[in-house]
C-alpha cells in the first residue's frame, strides 16, 4: 500500500530532471538533503470565540441515539456546555448559528492518511476539512516532519484536521534491512518522539524482531504484514493495528482450508533483501523510485501470485476466518480495512476512478503520474489476472463485515496518498464501500469518530459531543444512522471551535481548483 513518501523534494520537475541527470551521485543526495530539509514558517493559530448551536439534534455515537432541540455552546475549541434549546442566552460576543433540524456528530476521523510530506499540503488538508475531516493519524514521517512538530512548524492552519499521531520513517529495506538496523531505527524514532512504529516491506525476521523493539519502547506496531507472517501470530504478539486487511492475501490465507500448503508455497518465495547499512540518502531514492509502485501495486501482482489468490478464493473458509476474528478480539488489535483504497487498485482497469469529477481538485502532475501507472497495470496485468483481484476485492469486503460482525475494533482510513484516492472525497467512498459490504451506519460513524478516540486513548476529549470535549463536529443534513448517505450531508463543519458554513466549505473547494490542485 502506501509506502514512505514525506523524503521526496517538493518540486516534482526538478526532482525529475535531478534523477535523470545523476540518480545515484553524491551531488544529488546532497540537493536532496537541502530540498527535504527546507525551513518552513511557523503557524500560529488564535484561540478561537463563542460559538452557539442552536435547536440541533445531538447522535450519540455510543448507542446511536438522538437528543434533539439542543445548544452547544463553545469556547476557546472546547465544548463548556449543552443544554435545551433556548436555554443558553446569547451575548454580542457570541456566535449564533440557527441549526434547528439539523444533526450533530463530532468530526470525522480519517484513521490512515498520507497527508504531510514535502510538498505544501494545504490544498490536500483543506480538502479535508471540507469533507468534515476534523483530525487524521498521520501514516508515514520523517526526522524532519517530527522535527518541526517539536517546534511547532508543521504547515498546519486554521483549514485544516488535526495532525492526530505520526510515526518516523517507514520501516523498509533502506532502513531495516537487517535486525540491526531495524532496531537502531527504532531506538532513533523514539528518541525522535515518533507516537507509534509503522511497518511497510521487511523481512520475517526484521518484522518480528521489531515487534518485539517496538514494545519494549513503548510504541504501537502497525502497518503491513509481511508474507510469512501469520496474522494471528502477529496479533497475539501485541501488533496494534493491521492496515489494508493484509494486505493482499497475507490475512485472507489464515482463512483459507489449504492454508497449509499455501504457507508452504509463500515460504518458498525469495526473501524480502535489505541493505545491510542504513542510509538516509539511500533511504531517499529508494522512496523516489518506489514512488509508481506506491500509485498502485496491484501492478506487481504476477502468475503466482494470482494463482495463490484464486486458490484463496476457492478454498476460503468462514468458520476458519470467524475463528481469526475471535482471536484477534481476544488480543485487542485493530484492523484498518481501507477498502477504497483497495478497490482503487484493483479496479484501477474500469477507470471507474478516473472520471470523477473530483479529479478537478488534483494537479495536473498528479494526474498524469496516476494515469500513467494505471495504463501500465492495464497492459502489464492480464485481463484474467486483473479479474481475479476484482472477486478477491469481494471477498475482502466480505471479510471486513465478518470482522465487524465479530467485534473486530476497526477503524475508518482512505489512505490518502495513493493513485485515485482524493482527499477528503476519499473517506466518504470508505463509508459507501464499508456500506455496500452491510456494515451499519452506526457502526460506520463510529469507526470515523468514536473508534478513534478508543484507539488513540483520548477518549475524554474526544468520540462523541459532550461538554469538555474538543470543539470539533460536522453538523449533518439528515441523521447518519439511519444511511451511510447522510454522512455525505454536510451543511456546515466546526473545527477548534471555528464554525464553516456550507458557503464556506464551497469556498475552500473552489480554493484549490484556482490554486492547480493538490499534489499528491
Amino acid at each position: 500500500m502506501q509506502t514512505h513518501t514525506a523524503l521526496l523534494p517538493s518540486n516534482r520537475s526538478r526532482r525529475r530532471a535531478a534523477f535523470r541527470a545523476a540518480a545515484a551521485s553524491i551531488v544529488l543526495a546532497m540537493a536532496l538533503c537541502a530540498c527535504s530539509a527546507r525551513p518552513r514558517t511557523q503557524v500560529i493559530i488564535p484561540p478561537s470565540g463563542k460559538l452557539l448551536l442552536n435547536g440541533v439534534s445531538i447522535v450519540d455515537t455510543r448507542d446511536g441515539t438522538v437528543q434533539a432541540d439542543q445548544s452547544i455552546l463553545m469556547e476557546r475549541g472546547k465544548i463548556v456546555r449543552i443544554a435545551p434549546q433556548g436555554t443558553i442566552a446569547a451575548d454580542a460576543a457570541v456566535q449564533s448559528v440557527d441549526a434547528r433540524g439539523k444533526f450533530v456528530v463530532p468530526g470525522y476521523n480519517d484513521m490512515h492518511a498520507h497527508a504531510l510530506g514535502p510538498d505544501d499540503p494545504s490544498s490536500t488538508l483543506a480538502l479535508m476539512l471540507a469533507n468534515g475531516i476534523t483530525g487524521f493519524r498521520q501514516m508515514s514521517g520523517s526526522p524532519d516532519l517530527l522535527r518541526q512538530r517539536r517546534e511547532q512548524t508543521l504547515p498546519l492552519t486554521r483549514e485544516a484536521p488535526d495532525l492526530l499521531i505520526m510515526p518516523g520513517s517507514i520501516l523498509s529495506p533502506a532502513n531495516a534491512g537487517t535486525v540491526e538496523s531495524a532496531l537502531a531505527t527504532i531506538r532513533e524514532q523514539k528518541a525522535d518522539g515518533a507516537d507509534f512504529i509503522k511497518v511497510a516491506v521487511v523481512s520475517t525476521p526484521v518484522f518480528f524482531a521489531s515487534l518485539d523493539e517496538a514494545k519494549r519502547a513503548g510504541l504501537p506496531f502497525v502497518g503491513h504484514l509481511q508474507q510469512g507472517v501469520d496474522a494471528a501470530v502477529a496479533s497475539k504478539g501485541g501488533m496494534h493495528s493491521i492496515e489494508h486487511l493484509g494486505p493482499g492475501d497475507t490475512l485472507l490465507l489464515s482463512c483459507s482450508r489449504d492454508e497449509a500448503a499455501l504457507r508452504q508455497q509463500v515460504a518458498k518465495l525469495p526473501p524480502v533483501k535489505g541493505l545491510p547499512f542504513r542510509s538516509s540518502i539511500v533511504e531517499k531514492v529508494f522512496a523516489y523510485f518506489f514512488r509508481n509502485t506506491v500509485i498502485n501495486p496491484s501492478t506487481l501482482v504476477d502468475d503466482a501470485a494470482a494463482a495463490r489468490f484464486r486458490s484463496i478464493l476457492g478454498s476460503y473458509d468462514e468458520e476458519k476466518c470467524r475463528k481469526l476474528a475471535a482471536g484477534i478480539v481476544a488480543d485487542g488489535s485493530w484492523q484498518v480495512p481501507t477498502l477504497i483504497r483497495v478497490r482503487t487498485m484493483q479496479f484501477a482497469d474500469t477507470n471507474e476512478y478516473g472520471n470523477d469529477p473530483n479529479l478537478r481538485y488534483i494537479a495536473a502532475d498528479t494526474l498524469k503520474d496516476w494515469r500513467r501507472v494505471t495504463a501500465k497495470y492495464v497492459s502489464k496485468v492480464p485481463a484474467a489476472t486483473r479479474e481475479t483481484l476484482h472477486q478477491l476485492y469481494a471477498l475482502q469486503t466480505k471479510v471486513a463485515k465478518l470482522f465487524s460482525d465479530a467485534g473486530v475494533h476497526m477503524l475508518a482510513g482512505s489512505d490518502l496518498g495513493g493513485g485515485w484516492v482524493l482527499p477528503g472525497f476519499s473517506l466518504h467512498q470508505e463509508f459507501d464501500e464499508l456500506g455496500k459490504a452491510g456494515i451499519a451506519p452506526l457502526r460506520i460513524l463510529q469507526m470515523t469518530t468514536l473508534n478513534g478516540a478508543e484507539f488513540l486513548g483520548r477518549g475524554a476529549s474526544m468520540g462523541t459531543v459532550e461538554a469538555g470535549k474538543n470543539a470539533d463536529l460536522v453538523v449533518l443534513d439528515a441523521d447518519p444512522t439511519q444511511s451511510v448517505q447522510n454522512l455525505h450531508k454536510i451543511v456546515a463543519v466546526v473545527r477548534a471551535g471555528f464554525y464553516y458554513s456550507r458557503q464556506d466549505l464551497d469556498a475552500m473547494l473552489e480554493k484549490v481548483v484556482k490554486s492547480g490542485g493538490a499534489e499528491m
